[in-house]
């Protein structure tokens, strides 16, 4: 499982299998993300997600496997004393790289950076998970606050990461291309040439490998299964036949989180002028729906369109007017929303399939086709 026809003659076995599957699925896994992070939508947040759950398990496995893995997977064997560091960068700048059998120091160092990266980035994507979306482990015991707060941590770290990234690609091009080190190739079949130093690399034995392959397999399974732990039911929103019946033979009738109790109130005091249009309703109607879209107004509910977009007054009560509305829907235009099968800017439920529930997750957005998402 190790011995490949392109290996280089006379090199021994450092990197097991397991480690090097680690390595190249976590290059995947970090390439999704980076992907769908900055150059997709939010519709791909699910993906998204998905990569961050695979990494996770692919850390927890990683820190398994440096305590019990083969000899150069495991920390214990990481040059990272500083003067091996300070040697390294001065034959650098001499124009010289050694060959080591494991990982060279800055290599090392760079390996811990990107681990403690992912770590943070991992554990920050689930705190914003949690409380940003109200999906994942911890949706029950964080709030949205937190969770849009740790966002622009999650974004900085990873903008750190990309930046790691750039500094170990190119560093693995010099050892390549410039010192002539079979460093990506060594990742590919898992032998390289040992030094001249009396050093030799142990042998990976079938078992070894079948227990790390097992492991890994439990590990990202374990972590994605809690990853993907059913989310706590949010309380539903009972539904008013008054509202749906006053409201909805016009438009669709908002979810009563995208607006205060103050601007229910002022809206349904002045239905005789409802935008243009009289929208008078019976006293008794007409306080019905009012109470109706109190007791579940934005402030009761902790959603991000609760707080992005509920909470955010504007001085024509209208919710399209929020900065957050327009940002998010600025790639439609008046064409998109006056489509038959979108029918204007207040059809919320034309492409958001959780709109009657409030939660207007970004997973849940499906414009009809031929409409950008």
């Amino acid at each position: 499982m190790t011995d490949q026809p392109n290996a280089p003659a006379g090199a021994q076995t450092v990197w097991d299998l397991p480690l090097r599957l680690f390595h190249w699925i976590a290059v995947s896994a970090v390439a999704v993300s980076l992907v769908t992070g900055y150059l997709l939508g939010d519709h791909w947040l699910f993906l998204h997600v998905a990569a961050g759950g695979v990494l996770g398990g692919l850390l927890a496995f990683r820190l398994a496997w440096g305590v019990i893995g083969s000899r150069y997977s495991r920390f214990a064997t990481f040059p990272l004393r500083p003067s091996g560091v300070r040697r390294q960068i001065g034959h650098l700048m001499r124009g010289r790289s050694d060959l080591h059998t494991g990982h060279n120091p800055v290599g090392a160092w760079m390996i811990v950076a990107l681990l403690a990266g992912l770590g943070l980035l991992v554990a920050t994507g689930l705190v914003v998970w949690g409380g940003q979306e109200h999906q994942g482990p911890l949706s029950a015991v964080i709030g949205y606050k937190l969770g849009h707060g740790v966002k622009e941590v999650h974004e900085v770290l990873a903008a750190l990461l990309l930046t790691a990234v750039g500094i170990h690609v190119a560093g693995v091009v010099v050892e390549t291309v410039v010192f002539r080190h079979p460093v990506v190739k060594a990742m590919v079949h898992g032998r390289k040439p040992v030094p001249g130093s009396g050093e030799t690399a142990r042998t990976v034995g079938l078992t070894h490998t079948v227990v790390g392959l097992g492991l890994m397999a439990l590990a990202v399974g374990a972590w994605l299964y809690w990853f993907y732990l059913p989310r706590p039911a949010v309380a539903p929103v009972r539904t008013s036949q008054a509202y749906t019946r006053d409201c909805g033979d016009c438009h669709w009738a908002f979810h009563p989180s995208l607006r205060t109790a103050g601007t229910w109130r002022t809206m349904m005091a002045g239905l005789a002028d409802h935008y243009g249009e009289d929208a008078s309703l019976a006293p008794d109607r007409r306080d019905q729906v009012t109470a109706y879209l109190v007791a579940h107004a934005a402030e009761t509910a902790d959603t991000e369109a609760s707080h992005e977009i509920g909470r955010r007054e504007t001085a024509s009560g209208r919710i399209t007017d929020t900065r957050y509305w327009q940002r998010r829907h600025r790639q439609l235009s008046d064409q998109d929303f006056a489509r038959p099968d979108v029918g204007s800017k207040m059809a919320c439920n034309a492409c958001h399939r959780d709109a009657d529930t409030g939660r207007f997750d970004d997973d849940m957005i499906q414009p009809p086709k031929g409409v950008p998402a």
